[in-house]
């Protein structure tokens, strides 16, 4: 019975390989997305060991989410696959090392690890770190009937994203060790253990008894005295935008202008509810196409044209940032008039962009997986110009990209109009 299933466990692993084949070393690959949970996974040279992450919201107050994240003992209510947790030493109240067991599927033993996490509070940006590892040093004991894991880390990283909104990004890496084909767990199993964790956690920041202890945190008393300062909010919000727009220079110029300060009057009105922080990043698009503008906002507008006119896209902002953050994306799809926007040909602003955007191999390559396609945008101006004046492009976009599943769709359709152009 063993050899069979060892044979079949070969089987299976030689096919996971194959199917992982495509992915990049060093580069996060999209491979699942469900109940507005987006997982990831990276390969790194040299090893089957992945790293995989999870991106999320959950509806709560992110100190709320802290008083979860420490009560260790309750893990395995809600954190994938953890069977029994034991605290073995307390540093202070964000610093912990802690024993866990963890379930195996059969015919594997379940595994333990020791582990040491920490967290730490970023107020200038609204953000918490929760970084953890294996705890090798720390003088436990193995245990009977478990096999210990020796190789693990990652992270939470939790966002301030409204006053009851906060997104998660669980990213995780281990090496289950032993008997088990490295490969076949990080198929079978691991991949899914950052949407299962996300999901548990939604459920646990709804108790009362954390919303009761977040309530009367220090966290709580800190964040609420930003929240009564519109300086502390404008940091956040610009904080917050500084993550795609790289440009310091820029980013100042942007903060100093007309919009962005509507828009953090309107944030701070609220309380920083998530309603007004999305709206708010809405907003800077659509910018990117208003014509009608007239006075200092038009000066604004020209002077940004300037600055830009003689920078690459990669030297100001973060292609690479921006094609994950999945929410904003899909807030800018439902929103025709700003697909319209981003394509409105009267608007300096608008056409800039296209230009950076479409000469930036980062840019065209995050859209565009056909080389052969991307090289001829890369390096044909006639082809960018014909792009940029293309009214079906423009109008298929608007109507369509909120029905595309993958970046494949709108790779489709822009060869599709290149095709067009020849006949």
């Amino acid at each position: 019975m063993k050899s069979v299933i060892r044979f079949i466990v070969v089987i299976l692993g030689l096919l996971l390989l194959f199917s992982i084949a495509a992915a990049e070393d060093g580069q996060w690959e999209l491979i699942m997305s469900k109940d507005g949970i987006d997982t990831y996974r990276m390969t790194h040279p040299g090893t089957d060991v992945c790293t995989f992450k999870g991106v999320g919201f959950v509806d709560a107050k992110i100190e709320v989410v802290g008083e979860v994240m420490r009560d260790i003992l309750a893990y395995p209510e809600w954190m994938a696959k953890f069977k029994k947790t034991t605290i073995l030493k307390t540093i202070d109240r964000n610093t912990y090392v802690f024993h866990a067991i963890v379930r195996t599927p059969p015919p594997f033993q379940n595994r333990d690890l020791v582990i040491e996490n920490q967290t730490k509070y970023n107020y200038n940006n609204g953000s918490a770190l929760l970084t953890f590892r294996s705890a090798n040093s720390f003088n436990y004991p193995e245990q009977k009937g478990v096999y210990r894991i020796t190789e693990m880390e990652g992270q939470y990283y939790f966002e301030y994203f409204g006053r009851d909104k906060t997104r998660i990004t669980y990213q995780y890496r281990s090496n289950p060790g032993g008997n088990i084909p490295v490969f076949l767990a990080n198929e079978i199993e691991i991949k899914h253990f950052p949407a299962m964790t996300i999901s548990g956690l939604r459920k646990m920041v709804q108790k009362k008894k954390y919303i009761d202890t977040g309530m009367v945190s220090p966290e709580h008393d800190l964040i609420e005295r930003m929240l009564d300062n519109k300086k502390d909010v404008a940091a956040i919000l610009k904080n917050r935008i500084g993550e795609y727009i790289i440009d310091p220079v820029l980013l100042n110029m942007l903060f100093e202008g007309t919009i962005p300060r509507r828009i953090v009057d309107n944030i701070y009105s609220t309380r920083s509810d998530f309603t007004s922080i999305r709206q708010g990043m809405v907003d800077l698009f659509d910018v990117v196409g208003d014509t009608s503008m007239t006075g200092p906002l038009k000066e604004e507008v020209d002077v940004l044209v300037t600055y830009l006119s003689n920078k690459n896209l990669d030297s100001f902002f973060s292609i690479k940032k921006f094609m994950n953050e999945t929410w904003l994306i899909e807030e800018i799809k439902k929103d025709k008039k700003l697909i319209y926007g981003l394509f409105e040909m009267k608007s300096k602003l608008a056409k800039v962009i296209f230009d950076k955007a479409t000469t930036s191999r980062t840019a065209v390559s995050s859209f565009i997986k056909n080389k052969r396609l991307a090289e001829s945008i890369l390096n044909n101006a006639s082809l960018r110009k014909k792009l940029w004046e293309d009214k079906v492009l423009r109008d298929r976009l608007a109507k369509e990209l909120g029905t595309f599943k993958s970046p494949k769709d709108f790779e489709n359709l822009v060869a599709e109009r290149v095709k067009s152009y020849s006949l």
